[in-house]
């Protein structure tokens, strides 16, 4: 016998194993690559009961995570020193579909063809700064461009808790770095955060409540530690408190308190 629980769902359980009192909170489900909230009702009292259908006021999400996150600050920093938004000689900017699949996990191999390949040639001779598109084809001839993505991810970790970070790409060209700034970054995702915005608006309006009415706001998932996410989360809920769930193991523990619950 199989039985399905959401991920944000199955947080709640874990955070109200350690409550005292009831209260409604709002859960943050930042994942690699979702969003997801929900509202609940959580109490001692409740806790343990089959049935919590009528403790879930509104769930949501939104097709945002921790890989596009890593997608925007990709462009912002890195790709620039690859030729993104660089000019060939008759003032046109170099193609940008090339850049935004190496900022993409799923689109890398896509830069891999020889019909990429072929037209990068092109594209260099072309190029006003050809030496910016001599380190996108050295990073095409190594296929290094999950290479490039695990330094990204590295500096966008390293961010949370440093000013700046610098990523080494030396294996690209001999001594090229890339200093990026966490003010870099958060104007990056900027837009991204918005729209998480937009999506806790109508997650409140779907529950006919009032953002006041929030008592806790509980941050789970692996992107959850962004800082000016957490930020922009924690100010539409200003009388809320702010609880740091385990980003790992939250939504794990409460899998298993929930199947506990249903088969024990």
């Amino acid at each position: 016998e199989i039985e399905f629980q959401f991920e944000p769902i199955a947080a709640a359980f874990d955070y109200e194993s350690q409550i005292e009192r009831e209260a409604l909170v709002l859960i943050v489900d930042i994942g690699g690559g979702t969003s997801d909230f929900s509202l609940l009702r959580l109490s001692p009292e409740r806790r343990g009961q089959l049935d919590r259908a009528s403790d879930i006021l509104a769930s949501g999400g939104v097709h945002i995570g921790g890989t596009d996150f890593d997608r925007q600050l990709s462009l912002q920093s890195v790709m620039p020193l690859l030729g993104y938004r660089s000019l060939l000689q008759n003032g046109v900017e170099v193609p940008s579909s090339y850049y935004f699949n190496l900022a993409t996990w799923h689109t890398i191999n896509f830069a891999y063809t020889r019909q990429v390949q072929a037209e990068l040639q092109a594209v260099r001779r072309e190029a006003g700064e050809r030496h910016k598109l001599d380190r996108l084809l050295a990073l095409i001839d190594q296929r290094a461009g999950h290479w490039l993505a695990i330094q990204v991810e590295a500096a966008k970790i390293a961010l949370s808790s440093t000013e700046q970070h610098t990523m080494d790409l030396a294996q690209l060209e001999a001594s090229l770095s890339c200093l990026v700034a966490r003010e870099e970054f958060d104007q990056a995702i900027d837009t991204l955060l918005a729209r998480i915005e937009t999506t806790l608006s109508r997650l409140l309006a779907d529950a006919q409540l009032r953002a006041a009415q929030v008592d806790t706001v509980f941050f789970t998932g692996g992107a959850s530690g962004v800082p000016l996410l957490r930020q922009r989360v924690a100010a539409m809920f200003p009388a809320a408190r702010v609880v740091e769930g385990d980003r790992d193991g939250s939504i794990g523990r409460g899998l298993a308190r929930d199947a506990a619950c249903r088969f024990a």
